[in-house]
């Protein structure tokens, strides 16, 4: 609950969910007839794609568009391809679609690319193989020359709220959590290894011989980049260039130390599944399961003005079709009833100062969205800190004249990088 003094002079604070103490096991979920897969590359060369329609398709079968490629799914099951298509998400951001008619249990066919891999860990075959696991991890940190990393550290705190999966794997799973923890160590040869938790998690959280470190109860502190300036500041790690540290989710460690150690992927996302009556529930679902089944499980309808979140309530996004899948990121699904929706308006600011009140990064955010209502991106970016927001959404939040600052910002980064891009590659 939100905490607001009547004169406005103290700092609004929102709390984190806490998991309970008897945490009910998730519900496991099954896929219908298809699964579908966001594949990060547009389809302009679909003609000479590695997959086309009605090719086989075995479960953790690495599906890609191009051979060599780093942008690639695991399928969580096996089936056969029925459509491709080109999708366009946030931002404008283009990929492809790939829906999988899912085979009946009985016929379920595994993929053994990995077993072989397995036998000796490293870092090449986790790149290979495993940036498409639960969590979504990223092994490409490791290849930068340019910003060695110094240290591991797992994230058991839910950076967003209302969010409770990765505090999940931290109070349920912890000695995978250290299997997963001594490989990736192994793999990296870095021994450095933190473990951040909420602070009633501490205990439990010394069984995975991890350095524990806790963060209070108060959003945004569970932020990467606030960890990063707050809590890491004596790992030798620099917080403005955001080297040093390898970030991954304790979802995302757990199925690295299980994928070595049994040679098999395990392909189930764990979710924390909102309905609009505001019930919580954790739900495994495998990787590609459309927002649909998830639905018909709870007997969740959706009505005209009702909202879909993939996300927490901060920084989520709105999705816009019950075909939406869950991937290997999706750590929170929100269902809001349209009565319980504020909606945004076109009022200017009204210079309150409730934003830069609460911005963790110290920005004069009443200032800075004037440029960025005005489309003068490059302005915002040399003069108001524009790349110094840690896109935490908290202004939007607070704003007594709901304008979507928070959208403002990313727009404005996504344009401002699209343009360097731009002109880097025809330099």
């Amino acid at each position: 609950m939100i905490k607001r003094s009547f004169f406005g002079l103290v700092k609004p604070k929102l709390q984190y969910e806490i998991i309970d103490e008897a945490q009910a096991e998730p519900v496991r979920i099954k896929p219908g007839k298809q699964i579908m897969l966001y594949i990060d590359q547009p389809d302009e060369n679909a003609g000479n794609a590695l997959f086309k329609i009605g090719d086989p398709v075995k479960s953790g079968q690495k599906v890609t568009l191009s051979d060599g490629s780093a942008d690639y799914l695991l399928s969580s099951k096996s089936g056969q391809i029925s459509k491709i298509s080109p999708f366009v998400g946030i931002l404008g951001k283009k990929s492809t679609s790939l829906t999988i008619d899912v085979d009946g249990e009985s016929s379920q066919s595994r993929d053994e690319s990995f077993k072989s891999a397995c036998q000796a860990p490293s870092l090449e075959n986790a790149r290979d193989f495993l940036a498409g696991l639960p969590g979504k991890p990223d092994f490409n940190v490791f290849f930068d020359s340019e910003k060695p990393v110094k240290a591991i550290v797992v994230l058991g705190a839910d950076d967003d709220l209302l969010g409770i999966t990765n505090q999940y794997f931290v109070k349920n799973n912890i000695i995978a959590i250290k299997t997963g923890i001594e490989l990736l160590c192994k793999i990296t040869g870095i021994s450095h290894a933190i473990l951040i938790v909420p602070q009633q998690l501490e205990q439990v959280a010394g069984s995975s011989g991890a350095i524990i470190k806790t963060v209070d109860s108060e959003y945004p502190s569970a932020h990467p980049e606030l960890i990063m300036q707050h809590m890491l500041a004596s790992e030798d790690v620099d917080a403005k260039s955001k080297s040093g540290i390898a970030f991954f989710s304790s979802e995302a460690v757990c199925a690295i130390g299980a994928a070595y150690t049994t040679g098999k992927f395990f392909l189930e996302k764990m979710v924390t599944f909102v309905s609009k009556d505001g019930n919580k529930r954790l739900v495994s679902v495998p990787i590609g399961t459309p927002l649909q089944d998830i639905l018909n499980e709870f007997n969740e309808t959706l009505n005209d003005g009702d909202r879909v979140v993939f996300g927490g309530p901060m920084k989520g996004v709105s999705v816009f079709s019950t075909d939406t899948p869950v991937m290997p990121d999706t750590d929170t699904i929100i269902i809001q009833d349209k009565r319980q929706i504020t909606e945004g308006s076109d009022i200017a600011c009204i210079n309150c100062g409730e934003c830069v009140r609460v911005c963790p990064a110290n920005i004069q955010v009443n200032q800075l969205i004037r440029f960025l209502e005005a489309g003068q991106y490059e302005e915002a970016a040399d003069q108001h800190d524009l790349f110094s927001c840690i896109e935490c959404g908290f202004c939007s939040y607070v704003c007594e004249s709901r304008i979507p600052v928070f959208q403002h910002i990313k727009l404005a980064k996504h344009t401002l990088e699209s343009m360097k891009a731009a002109e880097e590659s025809n330099a």
